[in-house]
């Protein structure tokens, strides 16, 4: 007879290494995480860096460039 329910018990999502260095990797897992949100930060710091300078040049042509923006 079938079984109507699968049996199938919450499991934790396993590392990606092999068993012999799963202990390295749970280790270095902490740091990978703090290193990602770190180049999130910088990236998101760079990004208004960008649209600053873009909003500066657009105001710069429209006064001295005719009043027409450069990017339309």
């Amino acid at each position: 007879m079938a079984r109507l329910h699968r049996n199938v018990a919450p499991q934790l999502p396993r590392p990606p290494v092999a068993p012999v260095a799963e202990w390295a990797w749970l280790l270095c897992q902490p740091f990978a995480e703090a290193q990602r949100l770190l180049w999130d930060a910088f990236l998101g710091w760079q990004q208004s860096i960008l649209t600053l300078n873009k909003d500066v040049s657009e105001q710069w042509a429209v006064r001295f460039g005719g009043g027409v923006p450069i990017d339309g």
